[in-house]
């Protein structure tokens, strides 16, 4: 299934930054196809994976399993209402729906973590606090019909805590752990800052949400603030292990790396003060194109022949970290260009992506 997810995703955002300009629809529903029907089920589906790694338990039963098709789900039905498809309370009813399988995903992990052999890595607390984070940005969304005065507060709201809470918590929480696996040393002093940064990192998060969705810029302002502290410390401990790597031209290092940049940039974007600058401008292809690719190069191969590591293993992520180092310039390009006041900074995001998603069908078919 996560390799099937993988791919879907891989296909919806290259649509997403693609197709606009040749179908009509609202701007709310691009936003939709990537984040509600892409990246939540993706993300559910990469937690049920580490879950288990981080609490040293089980892996995830075959109807647990099933779950990130319950946020696929309804992710296709929020996507249908703005499309037109379904009756507008179908919205409220994809928030519902996405609420309950929330549930049962936050129920799994508190369980995982009760149960896990010994004290479970501080990683698993960056994923509740993202699960939390989700939660409250889908009752925020069940909440702009009842309070239809604050439609523009609660739309804002909803937008910015999903991306800078429960996307931005699970990669950075993730990418702590994954960069170094990729660079194929280990860093000693990841759990001690995980332990540290969630705090800056949540309270950024709310900050940041907040300050956006009602334009108060001095919260968003002291939102960014502490969401840099742990982006800074993590992003010197990469400087001081991992440069050789980051630098490289092959691997997925490069790419992951480049995902941090790019938030880091849509944090800067964020307080510009440019109208064209939204909050998907930088942060879809700048911090979500190369997060996906970057984490497809290292785990695809795990995700379709899970198990003990072999050489197909390390023959598969040389395939698909091929030439990843000008991909994450492709997609650095994206994140900077609007920065600088260019409008074309899709381009670049999309030919890295495209290319990134024939290396990976060629790969999948081929294996």
């Amino acid at each position: 299934m996560l390799i099937g997810l993988l791919a879907i995703t891989l296909a919806l955002l290259a649509g997403a930054l693609a197709l606009p300009r040749a179908l009509v629809a609202p701007s709310a529903f691009w936003a939709h196809l990537v984040l509600a029907m892409g990246v939540m089920s993706l993300i559910f589906a990469a937690m049920q994976h580490f879950v288990p790694v981080l609490t040293r338990g089980q892996g995830v039963s075959p109807r647990m399993a099933r779950l990130p098709l319950l946020m696929f789900a309804a992710g296709a039905l929020a996507c249908f209402t703005l499309l037109g498809v379904v009756p507008y309370p179908g919205l409220s009813a994809a928030a519902a729906l996405a609420l309950v399988g929330l549930g049962l995903m936050l129920r799994w992990v508190l369980v995982r973590g009760r149960q896990a052999v010994g004290r479970p890595h501080p990683g698993l607390g960056w994923y509740v606090a993202a699960l939390a984070c989700l939660a409250a940005g889908l009752v925020a969304a069940l909440l702009i019909p009842l309070w239809p005065g604050q439609h523009g507060l609660l739309r804002g709201f909803h937008l910015n805590i999903n991306l800078y809470g429960f996307v931005g918590l699970t990669a950075v929480g993730t990418l702590q752990v994954l960069l170094p696996t990729a660079a194929g040393s280990a860093d000693p002093g990841v759990a001690a800052r995980l332990q540290a940064d969630l705090k800056w990192a949540l309270a950024g998060s709310l900050a940041l949400a907040v300050g956006q969705a009602g334009a108060w810029i001095g919260l968003a302002a002291l939102g960014a603030a502490a969401w840099a502290w742990p982006l800074a410390r993590m992003l010197a401990a990469w400087w001081q292990a991992y440069r050789a790597r980051i630098f490289a031209w092959h691997g997925a290092a490069p790419v992951l790396a480049a995902a941090a940049l790019g938030l880091v940039s849509a944090l800067a974007g964020g307080l510009s003060g440019r109208e064209a600058i939204g909050p998907l401008t930088i942060l879809l292809p700048g911090f979500l194109f190369p997060l996906v690719v970057g984490a497809a190069s290292q785990l695809a191969p795990v995700f379709l022949r899970p198990g003990v590591a072999t050489d197909w293993h390390v023959r598969s992520r040389a395939t698909l970290g091929r030439w990843s180092g000008l991909r994450a310039l492709l997609f650095l390009s994206a994140a900077w260009l609007p920065l600088l006041g260019y409008k074309c900074s899709g381009i670049p995001a999309l030919v890295a992506l495209l290319w990134f998603l024939v290396v990976f069908v060629i790969w999948l078919f081929r294996d």
